[in-house]
């Protein structure tokens, strides 16, 4: 879960549901175990109650065996906000790519632009800039700068997303992935 509230007052755990229940002054959250983000979680110094056994249990690793320099993957799911989960790639010197991500909210439509690490880019010409509208069910992209690279995307969520923009429409199913853009070499 990622937001920002007033003080949290409690975290307990509803084995039940199978959910965090995080209460604030006014509000309580619901976070289900299968929705967390345990890698962010992992940075974080408040740990939340019973988390190792609980991550050992729910954590669903992305499997990049078989990813290239020359590809990326596009990691998205219907519980994450704008359907964005994770970015990975890697730069040319093999480290692990940086980006940020975040939302654009339009007069008439919401946008999720994702962009590579500036740092970087000013001495390459691999520039990252993928930008998508948000809508009920998908995404559409309007901007697919990949920094010449290959466009993976996987479905780690629990319904079908429709994604537009990549030449064909793709309905990708949950736990699925899918070679999205395939970019020419030779150019």
């Amino acid at each position: 879960m990622n937001g920002h509230t007033s003080i949290v007052q409690s975290v307990t755990i509803n084995h039940e549901e199978k959910e965090f229940e995080i209460q604030t002054k006014n509000t309580l959250y619901h976070c289900p175990f299968d929705s967390c983000f345990f890698e962010r979680q992992d940075d974080s110094p408040y740990k939340l109650p019973e988390y190792e056994g609980i991550k050992a249990e729910y954590y669903k690793s992305i499997d990049t065996q078989g990813l290239s320099k020359n590809d990326m993957l596009l990691v998205v799911a219907d519980y994450c906000e704008y359907y964005f989960e994770k970015l990975i790639y890697q730069n040319p010197d093999g480290s692990e790519g940086d980006f940020s991500g975040y939302p654009h909210i339009g007069t008439y439509t919401d946008t999720y632009l994702i962009e590579g690490s500036h740092d970087y880019y000013k001495e390459h010409s691999q520039n990252i800039d993928i930008r998508y509208y948000v809508n009920n069910g998908g995404f559409e992209f309007y901007s697919l700068g990949t920094g010449g690279r290959n466009l993976w995307i996987e479905n780690r969520g629990d319904s079908t997303l429709d994604i537009y923009g990549c030449g064909s429409p793709i309905e990708l199913k949950p736990g699925k992935r899918i070679l999205a853009l395939k970019k020419d070499k030779s150019k």
